[in-house]
């Protein structure tokens, strides 16, 4: 009792600080709850961009204690973090959120593990979202399986063949990579591995041997002989849940890590792997206090401010139960078996990490982050991240073979493809216009400009000589029979040849801006999102141009093209398998970092702001990674490429006559270009 006055004196005289990430769905726990915690205790909020951002302010003294995953506390022992663990999160009375067993059928005859060569394996699949995460799923195989780095396969495939030739048939069902074209080459290459599914050919998500209780049916229904699956679902299936059972449970036995079988009835079962709770840790300096003050809290007085921090620090957990003791995150994580075993994937040797450089302290900072982050959810290839000082020196590092990706704006696209040798194999991609580069003309209010004709012989204001912009201006002119495009604007136009460079105010999306409103230029053509950036600061004198056809509808806004604001680059010299690795790496940090269905990660952003700054990496707008193909799927029509002006124009100076005519329709068909006017509505 002394101690807890004790406790309750420290917290009345001083505020302790709680990390909260607020999320993106409609309900937003920080607005909703902190103003009553604020109010009627001393706890105070912190807003938190991830867990790992609660992480980073814990570790430099901007909060106290925040709830994380224990996927979260990998990443904390990585980093160095000076926290402690004082309570779990937990929805039942289970020490685990859930475990993992082997259950083999008795008529297989296998009595140890070295017995499971050849045996039919049942394996719960890829894409289980939240039921499972996609190392845990694969950690039995991974164990059994020698790790395999073959020069002439990715590290993926590698694992699959390896796989293939240790188990019979299997079902593996869901996506083994991103890539739909090389997961039907791979399902293709190791058909062993679908044989057990309900649908062979498919090998999809929804078989019915794929999911959590997928792996059992597939056992049960005489199909597999051996099934990796949760024992909660086990217990479920074989009626020691209260449920009728699925099948006869003598039939069937745990397969023990040691080698020994035991029935399915026992009182403790083995446990290859047990995943932890979601716990609430603390700097160790407060952390005992911080486990008396969460102890008692509860839902019963939904005003209370004991109410509201729960509401806080939980998200579909009801129990918080306190420790013994606090305790530090390896000794918190050792309690469950196998767990850091699962997440301690030694890589090939040599590495075949994916080297991203980066262009600044910061960006090397994040790159850190993500190259964690990403090992521990299992992303392979690993990455590597190298710090450069300027964008030039990291495409010649790319292009020297030295690092892999670089990430290039839509200004330097042109320049990386033809002075460096690479090519995008991903763009930024976002389905607002405000974070697309979608390119307009400004002119001033009632300048009386009719047509785009009218625009011969005027002054013109482009962000970069050979930009997005320039490039998007100069395919619409060809599009529309100008004649000679070159000298189409007046000599002192800026940035539209490569003598026309005028003042270095007048570079940059908002130097084009300042170019046109200090009457340099007639018209400048900006980014809709330079455009609206400066309507929105009370300027109403400039008014977006239509040069050659009026929108269809009154409120629509006419553009000459738009491209991605950042694209993932790669040497032109990187092999295919090599592409195919980075390509799948990537969009696998994109599909559990990015913005699914348009809400954020809450482990890590790979979009949005990073320790307070924007654009760091990624534009923070972006919403995902798409190919080419995607890109052309958006709903706006006129994509393009920087690159592909240049590359006509380099043809034109050497075709003549009919071919010349002919190849210049093939090229044009090949780059897509064909992006006259375009409408979109306004957002």
């Amino acid at each position: 009792m002394q101690l807890f006055f004790c406790y309750f004196y420290i917290f009345l005289f001083k505020p302790v600080r709680v990390c909260v990430v607020e999320g993106s769905g409609n309900y937003k726990k920080g607005a909703q709850n902190c103003p009553t915690l604020e109010k009627s205790s001393n706890v105070r909020c912190v807003y938190g961009l991830d867990r790992l951002d609660c992480l980073r302010k814990i570790h430099k003294g901007a909060a106290d204690f925040a709830a994380f995953y224990p996927e979260d506390f990998l990443a904390a022992r990585w980093s160095g973090v000076d926290i402690l663990v004082t309570s779990e999160l937990r929805f039942h009375a289970e020490h685990f959120e859930y475990q993992i067993v082997v259950v083999v059928d008795n008529e297989a005859e296998i009595n140890t593990a070295r017995e499971l060569r050849g045996s039919k394996f049942c394996h719960p699949g890829h894409g289980l979202k939240n039921h499972w995460t996609a190392v845990l799923a694969d950690y039995f195989e991974t164990r059994l399986t020698p790790r395999e780095c073959e020069e002439d396969l990715s590290p993926v495939e590698s694992r699959l063949k390896s796989v293939s030739s240790f188990f019979g048939p299997s079902c593996r069902a869901g996506p083994w990579v991103p890539d739909p074209a090389e997961d039907r080459r791979l399902k293709k290459k190791y058909p062993s591995l679908c044989q057990l599914c309900y649908n062979s050919y498919q090998c999809a998500i929804g078989d019915k041997h794929w999911g959590r209780r997928g792996p059992l049916y597939c056992l049960t229904s005489g199909a597999g002989e051996v099934a990796w699956a949760r024992l909660d679902d086990v217990r479920s299936h074989f009626g020691f849940s209260g449920l009728a059972a699925e099948a006869n449970p003598t039939e069937y036995s745990f397969l023990c890590p040691d080698g020994h079988l035991q029935p399915l009835n026992t009182r403790k079962p083995c446990v290859w792997v047990a995943k932890p709770w979601p716990a609430i840790a603390a700097k160790s300096k407060v952390a005992t206090e911080v486990q008396d003050l969460v102890a008692h809290l509860s839902h019963d007085d939904i005003n209370s401010w004991q109410n509201a921090l729960l509401m806080v620090l939980e998200t579909y957990h009801v129990n918080i139960t306190t420790l013994d003791t606090v305790i530090p995150v390896d000794d918190y994580l050792d309690q469950a078996v196998g767990f850091q075993d699962a997440y301690n994937n030694p890589g090939c040797s040599p590495s075949r990490s994916i080297v991203f450089c980066t262009k600044s302290l910061l960006e090397m900072y994040k790159c850190s982050w993500l190259q964690e982050v990403a090992s521990v959810y299992g992303v392979e290839p690993g990455l590597q991240c190298i710090r450069m000082d300027r964008l030039d020196q990291c495409m010649t590092k790319v292009r020297s073979g030295d690092a892999d990706v670089v990430i290039v704006d839509q200004d330097s696209a042109m320049r990386a493809e033809r002075d460096y040798g690479l090519r995008p194999i991903l763009y930024e991609y976002s389905s607002n216009a405000l974070h697309k580069y979608l390119i307009v003309a400004v002119v001033a209010r009632g300048s009386n400009l009719r047509s785009g004709y009218d625009l011969r012989n005027r002054r013109a204001c482009f962000p970069q000589y050979e930009g997005a912009a320039h490039t998007a201006v100069q395919t619409a002119l060809q599009n529309h029979s100008i004649g000679d495009v070159r000298n189409f604007f007046a000599e002192s136009s800026c940035n539209w040849k490569s003598t026309s460079r005028c003042s270095a105010v007048y570079d940059g999306e908002d130097g084009a801006m300042r170019c046109l409103q200090d009457g340099v230029a007639d018209v400048a053509f900006v980014s809709y999102e330079t455009y609206k950036t400066m309507k929105s600061s009370g300027q109403q004198d400039w008014t977006i141009f239509c040069p050659f056809n009026k929108p269809v509808k009154h409120n629509a806004l006419c553009y000459l093209g738009w491209t991605s604001v950042g694209r993932v680059m790669i040497s032109n010299e990187t092999i295919d398998r090599r592409q195919k690795e980075i390509y799948n790496a990537m969009k696998d940090i994109d599909k559990l970092f990015g913005r699914k269905n348009g809400l954020k990660a809450e482990a890590f952003n790979l979009y949005g702001l990073f320790d307070g700054r924007s654009d760091v990496l990624f534009k923070d707008g972006t919403e995902s990674l798409r190919n080419r193909q995607e890109m052309m799927r958006d709903k706006s029509d006129g994509f393009f490429e920087p690159t592909s002006a240049y590359l006509l124009r380099g043809m034109g100076t050497q075709l003549h006559g009919h071919c010349a005519l002919h190849l210049l329709l093939i090229a044009v068909a090949a780059v897509t270009f064909t992006y006259a006017l375009q409408r979109l509505r306004m957002e």
